[in-house]
């Protein structure tokens, strides 16, 4: 099985290593055919070497 997190990451864009569907990383967007729905993202803080991820 792959992931999303396998995939191929240029600039802010990562690609989807199963179907090759783009995703901009920062806002979920989805920029390229086969996908046509946005990824749920989270708000994220780095304080030092700690990150916090705000799940709603």
């Amino acid at each position: 099985m792959q992931h999303l997190e396998d995939g191929l990451v240029i600039g802010n864009v990562i690609e989807c290593p199963l179907h090759q569907g783009r995703f901009e990383i920062s806002s979920g967007k989805a920029l390229s055919a086969p996908v046509c729905e946005d990824l749920v993202t989270y708000p994220v803080k780095v304080e030092g070497d700690q990150i916090y991820i705000q799940i709603v």
